[in-house]
């Protein structure tokens, strides 16, 4: 399970930080300063993610540290995306409660087994 959480970490969050690239970088320059921000702040917390996910898979001493905090931002990014963001995305109006909870629960089940793991 937790090479499933490195895999996890390692191709999703960088993946769908490419598809909000592409969306976003050809008009970047008209959106100004705080959706590059925002943008960088995006691409940090994929690097983080798969910086985790690959000290997961190689089983380094700090790895389950590491993807903690990687999770942790990962469900805070998944909520500023919903709820506070000036990007574009392809949420329905109404439909950020549901999102929400399955981010958090997501995150959740993968605290759960980094930590189940640990001990």
């Amino acid at each position: 399970m937790l090479l499933l959480v490195a895999v996890l970490l390692i191709a999703w969050e960088p993946l769908r930080f490419a598809g909000e690239a592409l969306q976003v970088l050809p008009s970047i320059g008209y959106r100004g300063w705080v959706p590059a921000i925002e943008l960088l702040a995006h691409a940090g917390a994929a690097a983080l993610s798969a910086g985790a996910g690959v000290a997961l898979w190689n089983g380094t001493p700090h790895a389950r540290g590491l993807a903690t905090v990687a999770v942790i931002v990962l469900i805070l990014r998944n909520l500023q995306s919903l709820y506070w963001s000036v990007l574009p995305n392809r949420t329905m109006p109404g439909d950020e409660p549901f999102a929400a909870g399955v981010a958090l629960a997501t995150g959740a089940l993968m605290l759960g087994v980094i930590r189940w793991r640990a001990s």
